[in-house]
């Protein structure tokens, strides 16, 4: 097979044209096998030469998805998967990657617990949950997770606890404390730590009773009255949280 001529194109491509059809080759090949000085190659060669180019064009890929932040291993994997690359291509670019230091589940571990800390407002739990879907090793999340202390954590549950006090007035201290719980709860903090800072709740619940009693009062005596009034009224107080032991 005659190689006529090529054309250096953008991205570290060339246009390589043979007989009568033309083939997009990364340089990483061309220089591999010095191919600007031939001129001839056989058929088995030019397979050789396309197979690693899908090689190429599955590592540049993916050098691109990495580009803007770091990536675990299993996320590379999936991207690489997605895009239909060969299995065995799969396993050489992963650890071509390692190597090269844009794969490090451990470094990935530090940042994403840095990223949590700074930019969310999500516990340890759900951190640490979160990191293994990437099937990373309790060993890396834990060491990470030193980086989340107690301290830290706390200031993050006063925080949350100041903002539901502010956007929760007409909540009784019952619901209002379950409200907090679960919250924080599903939000990944451990429950004994949430608790300390709950205990020490207050609410002027009198104050939040009577206005809501007169909120249900006008609703309700437009349909009820008398006794049936007040029961109906006191149900529905109780249902919000108040005369909750």
């Amino acid at each position: 097979m005659k190689i006529e001529k090529y054309k250096y194109l953008s991205g570290g491509k060339y246009k390589v044209y043979i007989n009568d059809n033309s083939y997009i080759i990364y340089e990483d090949i061309i220089i591999k096998y010095n191919l600007l000085a031939k001129k001839e190659i056989t058929n088995e060669e030019l397979n050789i030469f396309l197979n690693e180019n899908n090689y190429y064009e599955s590592y540049y890929k993916v050098l691109n998805y990495i580009k803007f932040r770091i990536r675990s291993e299993k996320e590379v994997r999936t991207y690489l998967e997605k895009n239909n690359t060969n299995r065995k291509h799969i396993d050489n670019i992963v650890e071509k990657l390692k190597i090269e230091g844009y794969i490090n589940d451990e470094l990935f571990c530090v940042y994403y617990v840095a990223d949590s800390i700074n930019l969310k407002n999500i516990g340890p739990l759900k951190i640490k949950k979160e990191l293994q879907k990437h099937d990373i090793s309790d060993n890396f999340i834990n060491k990470a997770l030193e980086k989340f202390t107690k301290d830290i954590q706390y200031e993050k549950i006063k925080k949350y606890i100041a903002k539901c006090e502010k956007i929760n007035k007409n909540k009784s201290l019952y619901n209002l404390k379950q409200k907090i719980l679960n919250d924080l709860i599903n939000q990944g903090f451990y429950k004994e730590d949430i608790l300390i800072f709950i205990d020490e709740l207050k609410v002027d619940e009198k104050s939040i009773y009577e206005k809501e009693y007169q909120k249900l009062y006008n609703k309700l005596s437009k349909k009820y009255e008398g006794y049936e009034l007040e029961n109906k009224i006191k149900q529905k107080l109780y249902q919000k949280g108040f005369y909750r032991q």
